[in-house]
């Protein structure tokens, strides 16, 4: 992908603005001088991701415009004045994205848990076979004891589903019969997908042969 060359690599910002009266200018002797710090930062279509180390203070003063040159005064500023959370804009929403997605994942597997542990008619698994990465559906038909019994959709998938097609259907023909050990270990190993319960007709789970 072609990226125009200045909206990534390095650049510099001033990070910091201060006023010094402790120290005179030595070309005008005035105790006004302006200090600002910059720092180089690298930066992704002109979003900061991470400072590079090291600042750079700069020192004017404010009265006969004069560059000072003070070592000790210059060490102190870049010393005191911390990096700006800014400067890592990239980093802070890359991990934030991140964190999103791994509590998302928590919460889908809890929610599952909760429905895989107490079952009801009609409920709607999606199973993916990891070896073929095929997806099929089961509609809970009734619940007895410990025994579950589904019926199985017409259609095999070869591509992640959240909904059946227009011609797919769940066939009464044959009724599949899992306990609820099968079922939390086919959830352990990640075969059971989704469980969809408070589904609408749009999803096509409603349609029965």
């Amino acid at each position: 992908m072609w990226l125009p060359k200045d909206s990534y690599g390095t650049t510099t910002a001033r990070i910091k603005k201060y006023t010094e009266h402790l120290h005179p200018c030595k070309s005008c002797r005035s105790f006004d001088m302006k200090i600002e710090l910059f720092q180089d930062y690298y930066h992704f279509l002109f979003i900061p991701f991470v400072a590079k180390p090291g600042k750079t203070a700069k020192i004017r003063c404010n009265n006969c415009g004069e560059p000072v040159l003070t070592r000790v005064i210059l060490e102190e500023y870049e010393g005191k004045t911390k990096t700006p959370f800014y400067l890592f804009s990239g980093i802070i929403v890359i991990a934030a994205v991140i964190l999103l997605v791994v509590v998302n994942d928590m919460n889908e597997k809890k929610e599952k848990a909760i429905l895989l542990a107490h079952p009801r008619a009609g409920d709607v698994y999606t199973i993916v076979k990891p070896s073929s990465m095929s997806y099929y559906f089961l509609k809970l038909s009734k619940i007895k004891g410990d025994s579950v019994f589904a019926w199985q959709n017409n259609y095999l998938y070869f591509h992640s589903v959240n909904a059946m097609e227009k011609d797919d259907f769940f066939s009464t023909e044959q009724e599949f019969i899992f306990t609820q050990k099968v079922l939390q270990e086919m959830l352990d190993n990640d075969e059971i997908n989704a469980i969809d319960r408070n589904y609408d007709t749009s999803k096509g789970f409603n349609r029965i042969n």
